[in-house]
């Protein structure tokens, strides 16, 4: 007769796996009975790319004027146009953010581990998950016996599809710590994209944020004006994605004067929003 842990590690979520006879198998503690090597693999899996087919385009406009004007400012490089990638007619002054929906997200995860959940970090009196000040949503993710956290919001909506909004959201968070979907978290996903990468737009961006008298290079610049003009954002994910962008093309170091005449560095300037944000969400959260 087998014994208990060899009951306990001879099924998985992705079926039943074969042991020797009275081998002795030693699973951490709450695991449920996922081997160290079973949850390898499955991380594995859930980090092997999307296909293109389920990548979806977020677009977020990056000029301030267009944004007020609510739609194109008065530049005339910045013109309402129907964009290839994510199909909105919308002015040329914006990004394509790459994701993958909730749906994507929950197939995935089910791929891996047909028994997978996630639960609110804390509820409220009535065993409902309580949000934060900010109307945020901090999850546990479980997948194949690991457990991360994970944090969703709906950018100020309300009402029932917020609430959807947000669990999705959050669920997928909580995935790309896990490493799902990450190759989608790369510098890729800022470029600025039809023909208007070219530095007129970075530039007059920058300027508009008080840059360097040194002079920034394009890069920089492309990346100071995205930081300016998403400083009030509270999604931590777009500094990251940013400082991921200034990683790729080398300019995290890259010196500049600051409005308040300090040298400082991209990399100083992220860092500083990144830490912020997350104590602002750890005090939300307790």
């Amino acid at each position: 007769m087998a014994t208990a842990a060899e009951a306990l590690a001879s099924t998985t979520a992705e079926g039943p796996t074969s042991h020797t006879q009275n081998q002795a198998v030693t699973l951490p503690a709450n695991t449920f009975g996922y081997t160290r090597d079973e949850q390898i693999e499955a991380l594995r899996k859930l980090r092997e790319p999307f296909p293109e087919s389920e990548i979806r385009y977020l677009p977020r406009v990056w000029c301030k004027a267009c944004r007020d004007a609510k739609g194109t400012c008065n530049r005339q490089d910045h013109e309402r146009r129907q964009c290839r990638r994510c199909g909105q007619s919308m002015t040329t002054a914006h990004i394509d953010l790459r994701f993958v929906g909730h749906a994507e997200a929950t197939n995935r995860l089910l791929n891996v581990d047909p028994f997978w959940g996630w639960e609110p970090l804390s509820k409220d009196p009535s065993g409902l998950p309580q949000f934060d000040s900010m109307r945020g949503l901090w999850i546990q993710l479980t997948v194949c016996g690991m457990t991360r956290l994970g944090y969703g919001n709906a950018e100020g909506k309300n009402g029932g599809d917020a609430v959807k909004e947000i669990i999705g959201d959050a669920i997928r968070n909580a995935g790309m710590r896990f490493g799902m979907a990450l190759d989608l978290w790369t510098s890729s996903d800022l470029e600025i994209v039809e023909s208007g990468e070219a530095s007129a737009e970075a530039t007059a961006g920058a300027q508009a944020s008080g840059p360097a008298e040194s002079g920034p290079s394009e890069h920089l610049s492309r990346l100071m004006a995205q930081v300016t003009d998403c400083w009030k954002s509270d999604k931590v994910l777009i500094f990251e994605q940013i400082k991921s962008d200034g990683a790729k093309h080398k300019v995290l170091d890259e010196e500049f004067t600051a409005k308040d005449g300090a040298r400082t560095t991209l990399r100083k300037v992220l860092d500083g929003r990144i830490a912020e944000l997350n104590k602002q969400q750890h005090r939300n959260a307790a």
